[in-house]
């Protein structure tokens, strides 16, 4: 029987997937999400028409996030071969040294994105028009708007990186590598492609596809489920890191972000030989 548990630790095998039925996918998931969340809106403001503004957001989340495991759920029991559990021994367990190496690609990346890409991306408007956001804060009393930042700050730092990283890395990516058995960078930049329409606005998105090929050869190299939703929730809690206008800084920053990244990436190759010595052993 299929559950989240066996994708978390790789227990279980993905159907191939291809780029087109991905892309459909996700395009279903948006819209049953977007359909969903204004139904439970336009019913809440039937049954009670006194509902604030502020708990209407608040029901908005709520029905978001719990769409989102639900979704992630179905895709799991979709896209997971009938009858074929327990088909990996993966007894990878990571230890301190993987950590710390996994934190230092993540920081890497930061550097770099704070130090050349942040200039660029806000040239685009966010996710959240500043307009909305004062909206919001006008519309919204003292506790509702406390509630509503308060799961905003548990949806990006709990259920985003767990449960982003079981669809698009657990499912997802695993569906590509079967499907591109002999061409793992397709598979990866595949997922990345998928992680970054998902995002549905240009700053976040570009942000996610370089973050969702890091992702991915973090999870290709280790096949450690652990080790990538860590790296997501470093990048989710590291929002922003000061960097010094003067362009020697910048390019500094740069310089130690892709050595960081290197160094990391260069470990957790070595952690693939390890995986698959521990295969063939078991």
């Amino acid at each position: 029987m299929y559950n989240l548990n066996q994708i978390y630790k790789n227990e279980i095998k993905i159907k191939p997937i291809s780029l087109l039925k991905s892309l459909f996918a996700i395009a279903i998931y948006i819209l049953v999400q977007n359909i969903i969340s204004l139904l439970s809106v336009f019913i809440s403001v039937l049954i009670n028409p006194n509902m604030s503004f502020g708990n209407n957001m608040i029901l908005v989340m709520i029905v978001t996030v719990s769409i989102s495991i639900a979704m992630v759920i179905l895709a799991g029991h979709i896209f997971t071969e009938k009858g074929n559990t327990k088909i990996n021994n993966n007894n990878f367990k990571p230890n301190k040294k993987d950590y710390l190496h996994i934190c230092l690609i993540i920081i890497g990346y930061i550097l770099i994105r704070e130090a050349a890409l942040f200039e660029v991306l806000t040239q685009f408007e966010g996710p959240i028009p500043d307009e909305t956001i004062d909206f919001i804060i006008e519309n919204s009393s003292g506790i509702e708007f406390f509630v509503l930042s308060l799961m905003l700050f548990l949806q990006t730092l709990i259920e985003a990186p767990i449960f982003e990283e079981l669809f698009f890395r657990g499912i997802l990516l695993n569906g590509f590598l079967s499907k591109y058995k002999i061409n793992h960078k397709k598979a990866i930049i595949y997922s990345a492609i998928i992680f970054a329409i998902a995002h549905l606005n240009i700053p976040q998105g570009i942000n996610a596809f370089i973050l969702g090929v890091i992702l991915g050869y973090i999870y290709y190299y280790t096949k450690s489920m652990k080790l990538s939703i860590l790296a997501h929730f470093i990048n989710n809690l590291i929002i922003f890191i000061p960097v010094p206008s003067n362009i020697i800084f910048k390019i500094a920053y740069i310089c130690l972000g892709l050595y960081c990244i290197l160094k990391g990436l260069n470990y957790i190759k070595q952690l693939q030989e390890k995986n698959n010595k521990l295969a063939i052993d078991n």
